[in-house]
């Protein structure tokens, strides 16, 4: 079988003269596919696998043209044997007339250029460093102590700008931070407003101090938005609370009477049934342009990068649609950033978001490097569905992360896995033996990395409050070994424009010996990723067939610094337990 039809799946158009074209076949070993198209006469390009399922291989090419909106084009097959086969529109055989597709800049989605090269850093306020203890709340506990979900540690944005030399030592370059708006909790997310700073964490001069080092370092930085729910002693909340149905916020939230109470239980719509979190009601038009305001008045007044969006999937999409309007508006290069725990093809392109919390990505990464639950072809194949699922760019700006406030920390996840696993103990050791080759597949595949603070000196930790300790700024402290190992692969993939531009080429999987390998490809670049995830050291045999290994070229690996030369067509490779190579040309 052979398949293509100008749909978003199988064709997208990238700019005004660069296409994305895909072809489906059965899945054979030793076939190529190309892709002949008019510009200025036929021209070909060659198709490379982007994905596979059970029985197919997607292959996948992009065109560059010479003139803007329009291509003609047809696909062409050769198996194994040499027999050839060309792929026409509604014909397969020796002729027939060429797909047309024809498109406008309405039906380009494009993501913030940024994102492409951002390595994102999370950090909760509370948590990171306190850089200004006279603005310490009362009751702060001392630095070090095991947090509750009450508990203050003394954190504020002063802190963060006082690290920004170790943000740049680790070699990230985004930011995200959990709210930092006035509220009465540690986490802030119940906002009491949106317009002033915490004061335990500074004031608006603070943020514009710290944006503008930021800028000035190089990092972007996005700001957690709350627009779900408020706290208690929001205005318009309180302000019903004191008048009932007589105040003019009755209908910002969701009340069935009056007068508001919150015990025995609320008589109001609240997030998760905590009466401390009550839902605002985006639908009222009076909410709507309070919310849009404050979406973009962070952006020109302190001048910050973009929002990462609590919750967005329980505000009807309408709201969704006018803030990426007056986002965008406001500046065209921020980043919408959505949470969505599943599937977010819905939420995906020029309506919504420009990208989500890959938490897809984190389950799939749990489920084979800790949990085993299926052998990594299985993976791989995982990973190429979800990639299928979105639009391509938007597979660059997800956040791909491992951890987040949200759950146990990642060193901790695995070793709890693993310690059901027959054979294996879940000791720290082998926790952090089993999360780097995971990490290799993170800071290698398309999408923006996030880590989580702390996760790459070691800090573990379960389930909310545990996985909120403070960052610990004793060197002595640190798994010296893991940090090193995070600033190798972010370093690496900022060298490495395919890493961050190229798309997505799985090359092999080996089930039994448990190994992995991929490339990234980007105008003629190729990067070669290979991951041995086996507890056994093994040597990885490399051949020509699909990433065009000249004889003779010699290609360095990023990650030991060897040097490893093509001979007769392939390339031996010894690779460690739980490792990796990262292959590339200088």
């Amino acid at each position: 079988m052979l398949h293509h039809r100008p749909s978003p799946r199988f064709c997208q158009p990238l700019a005004p003269d660069r296409l994305l074209l895909r072809l489906k076949t059965r899945r054979r070993e030793g076939q190529h596919c190309q892709v002949i198209y008019e510009d200025e006469g036929l021209q070909t390009a060659p198709m490379y696998i982007y994905a596979r399922t059970p029985h197919y291989l997607y292959y996948q090419a992009e065109v560059n043209l010479s003139y803007p909106w329009r291509c003609s084009y047809f696909f062409r097959q050769q198996d194994q044997e040499g027999h050839i086969r060309y792929i026409f529109a509604g014909v397969t055989g020796q002729e027939g007339t060429p797909f047309t597709y024809n498109w406008d800049p309405a039906a380009i989605f494009t993501i913030p250029e940024w994102l492409y090269d951002a390595v994102f850093y999370q950090i909760f306020p509370d948590r990171f460093y306190n850089g200004n203890p006279a603005n310490d709340p009362p009751g702060t506990r001392p630095w070090g102590e095991a947090p509750t979900r009450e508990s203050f540690s003394g954190g504020d944005l002063e802190g963060i700008q006082a690290k920004i030399p170790y943000l740049r030592y680790l070699g990230v370059n985004a930011l995200w931070l959990n709210p930092i708006f006035a509220a009465s909790s540690n986490h802030r997310y119940n906002t009491r407003d949106y317009l002033t700073i915490d004061p335990a964490l500074g004031d608006t001069d603070t943020l514009r101090r710290l944006v503008a080092a930021l800028h000035g370092a190089g990092l972007h930085i996005i700001l957690d938005g709350v627009f779900n729910h408020t706290g208690t002693d929001f205005f318009a909340f309180k302000d019903v609370v004191a008048r009932g149905a007589a105040s003019p916020y009755k209908d910002w939230y969701y009340f069935h009477d009056f007068p508001v109470r919150s015990a025995p239980r609320a008589n109001y719509a609240c997030w998760w049934d905590i009466p401390e979190l009550p839902k605002l009601n985006a639908g009222n038009p009076e909410v709507r342009n309070y919310l849009l305001h404050v979406a973009t008045y962070w952006l020109w007044d302190a001048g910050t990068d973009g929002w990462r969006l609590d919750v967005p999937n329980e505000i009807a999409p309408p709201f969704w649609r006018e803030f990426r309007q007056q986002v965008k508006g406001t500046n065209p290069q921020a980043y919408i950033v959505g949470e969505i725990w599943r599937d977010a093809r819905f939420w995906l392109g020029d309506r919504y978001f420009d990208g989500v919390m890959n938490y897809l990505f984190r389950d799939l990464i749990l489920a084979f490097f800790a949990q085993r639950r299926f052998p990594i072809s299985t993976l791989d194949l995982l990973l190429g569905l979800v990639r299928l699922r979105y639009p391509e760019a938007a597979n660059f700006a997800l956040l791909n992360l491992l951890g987040s406030h949200d759950t146990a920390r990642i060193i901790t996840a695995f070793q709890e896995d693993l310690a059901g696993l027959p054979g294996h103990s879940g000791s720290y050791a082998e926790a952090v033996a089993h999360l780097r080759p995971a990490l290799i597949l993170q800071l290698t595949y398309p999408g923006a990395p996030l880590i989580y603070y702390g996760d790459e000196v070691g800090l573990t930790g379960g389930p909310d409050p545990d996985c909120r300790r403070t960052m610990p700024w004793e060197p002595r402290e640190w798994n010296r070994e893991l940090l090193d190992f995070y600033r190798r692969l972010i370093a690496l993939r900022r060298q490495l424009r395919p890493l961050r531009w190229g798309f997505f080429q799985p090359l092999f999987t080996d089930d039994q010996a448990e190994v992995y390998a991929y490339a990234r490809r980007l105008e003629g670049e190729r990067v070669i990723i290979i991951i041995n995830a086996s507890d056994l050291p093994q040597t990885v045999t490399l051949a020509a067939a699909g990433v065009d290994l000249a004889d003779g070229s010699t290609w360095h690996d990023g990650i030991s610094n060897r040097l490893l030369e093509v001979q007769g067509g392939q390339i031996s490779l010894p690779l460690d337990a739980n490792s990796g190579a990262i292959l590339y040309q200088d």
